[in-house]
């Protein structure tokens, strides 16, 4: 079975990939009319978002089997097409899960400390020392 990558993904997929029997196409540098003639006769594709893969492009790959979408969604797909095709599709939904704990932690942090309210005052030449006092918990 052949595999296009479409974008740069971590190296270890390939190489597993390989070691599994698959041969592996690289075309993370190619241009978008070069990736699309290897679309033709590819049996998966590896993507993260260089471009829609939407029923008009996905019609051409005729062999078709599975999408590897490095990311956590697949709004760059046409799943509906990939369902009634029968075209597995497969996602890294926990990639971003360690940076969207930190954000959400950050922007809580910043809320209970009125970072945002402060900062906007000092910008605007003000300073409400006691007004924006956080607020701590007792542990």
């Amino acid at each position: 079975m052949k595999v296009l990558f479409v974008d740069s993904v971590h190296p270890i997929l390939s190489d597993r990939l390989t070691a599994a029997g698959f041969s592996c196409i690289h075309a993370e540098k190619s241009s978008n009319e070069e990736v699309f003639e290897h679309l033709k006769s590819v049996d998966g594709i590896v993507i993260r978002s260089r471009f829609p893969l939407d029923a008009s492009r996905l019609q051409t790959c005729k062999n078709l089997k599975f999408i590897a979408r490095s990311g956590a969604g697949l709004e760059n797909i046409d799943t509906e097409y990939c369902h009634k095709n029968k075209v597995v599709l497969f996602n890294s939904p926990e990639g971003n899960r360690n940076a969207v704990a930190e954000h959400a932690l950050g922007m809580l942090l910043s809320l209970m400390n009125k970072i945002v309210k402060g900062n906007k005052e000092i910008l605007d030449g003000e300073w409400d020392r006691e007004g924006n006092r956080g607020d701590e918990l007792d542990g």
